[in-house]
């Protein structure tokens, strides 16, 4: 697992345009905390099953191991493939105590790998949360931190990376994604306070890193009223981002700002709570309306005309074929795959990973079945790779057209709301732009 395989840079180079066509923005910051020179471990926070550690493999020239779930490893048939991707399995007490000293095993393997220099990646939670909430970190990551550098005598020079990783969304198709890789932590930092006292060296490591991540996410503290929370942030995300900035906000700007407000507003409700027992009340009398018609909370900030969904009909006319199209030729590849998992996956934290799973391995497939055949039917291997970069790209395209046509159909329902309940409309608005008021007065923009 240490040494650098051909194979996995090949697999890798796979995934990464699998991953840049299913998202519709990928953003790195503080790329430059990455040595080549220094053995890393990389540690993100863990909101999104496998697409995490995806998030931070597609957005780095390295080839890091990754410490898992152990009882992702039951199945002999996956262990082998595992273990090609780089994957080492992590018992927890749920796996069993007889199999806990496994541990120490799967730790020496982690730390041989940190020896010659190579990274490592492991989430500090040890479970993910599917929200904007970072769970309490576990001691793994100290606590291999701090056996490989005492075996070395702390010459290792080993950085712990904080990692932030944030969806626009957890499981839709062409969402945007941002990586943010903190400031390295130094071991050699902890060396004294580690030979003095190794438990509080480890607690004040977890603790560090812990808030090094926090910087890096949004991390919406309640739980009570997390989707309130997130409902603000769509409502008053991007004008607060345009006030702070005079323009409009790039994904790393909009990113921090979207953290400012929140914590702004997490403060406000912790000096003023019964005040935002009234706004969490509020909150939930727009959300259930608006829920109950399906229709998102970005239509009570636009002003529908007539005139403009007359002409976004004539668009959505001309682009049904586009549509049709793409219906037909990726119908089995993506939505199959899609209806399959809404149905049988409990878990939303998974939509996402088994949907870009099977949708790798289908379109692979896919695309393999249609290069042959290209190639069958015009002996020309340019146009044969003209016909499969049209099925890749030509997909996303359509997809793109069907949701425009989605949010259409919403445009045009919203409009004949507003027609048949002018007063219900006004009433709503009139609620929104209290609550939207009142929350500028609260964050002062």
């Amino acid at each position: 697992m240490k040494k650098w395989s051909l194979g996995y840079a090949i697999l890798k180079q796979v995934v990464r345009f699998a991953f840049w066509i299913s998202h519709k923005r990928i953003t790195i910051i503080g790329k430059q905390h990455l040595s080549k020179s220094h053995p890393l471990i990389f540690a993100p926070n863990h909101q999104n099953a496998l697409m995490d550690p995806l998030a931070v493999l597609c957005t780095t020239p390295m080839q890091p191991v990754w410490l898992a779930r152990a009882d992702i490893f039951k199945m002999k048939l996956v262990r082998p493939i595992l273990h090609f991707l780089k994957i080492m399995p992590v018992y927890r007490i749920r796996d069993g105590k007889e199999n806990l000293g496994e541990n120490e095993k799967i730790f020496s393997q982690a730390i041989d790998v940190l020896e010659h220099k190579k990274q490592l990646g492991l989430f500090p939670e040890a479970a993910h949360s599917g929200k904007r909430q970072m769970l309490p970190h576990k001691k793994a990551v100290p606590r291999i931190a701090f056996l490989a550098e005492s075996k070395n005598n702390f010459k290792l020079q080993l950085q712990i990376i904080p990692v932030g990783i944030y969806y626009s969304h957890y499981w839709h198709f062409n969402r945007e994604l941002l990586v943010n890789y903190g400031s390295p932590i130094n071991l050699k930092d902890y060396k004294k306070q580690y030979e003095t006292n190794p438990l509080l060296a480890t607690k004040q490591l977890r603790e560090e890193l812990s808030k090094r991540v926090k910087q890096l996410t949004i991390n919406i503290k309640s739980k009570a009223h997390y989707e309130n929370y997130e409902w603000l942030r769509e409502l008053l995300g991007r004008e607060y981002a345009q006030k702070q900035l005079s323009k409009e906000p790039t994904a790393k700007e909009r990113f921090m700002s979207d953290q400012q407000l929140i914590g702004l507003l997490e403060t406000h409700e912790a000096e003023h709570p019964e005040m935002w027992m009234d706004i969490h009340r509020q909150i939930d009398e727009i959300r259930a309306t608006l829920d109950s018609k399906s229709f998102p909370v970005d239509l009570l900030e636009k002003q529908t005309k007539g005139i403009n969904i007359i002409l976004q009909s004539l668009l959505g006319i001309i682009l049904t074929p586009l549509i049709f199209v793409g219906l037909i030729f990726h119908i089995i590849p993506f939505s199959i795959p899609r209806h399959f998992i809404q149905k049988n996956i409990k878990d939303p934290a998974f939509y996402s990973t088994f949907h870009f799973v099977s949708g790798l391995i289908l379109y692979s497939i896919s695309s393999l079945i249609i290069t042959v055949l290209s190639l069958y039917l015009f002996n020309s291997l340019p146009i044969a790779l003209l016909i499969l970069i049209s099925f890749l790209l030509g997909g996303k395209l359509s997809f793109l057209s069907f949701a425009w046509g989605k949010i259409l159909m919403a445009q045009i329902q919203w409009f004949i709301f507003s027609k048949k309940h002018p007063q219900e409309l006004n009433d709503l608005k009139h609620k929104k732009e209290t609550l939207k008021e009142q929350m500028i007065r609260i964050v002062n923009f």
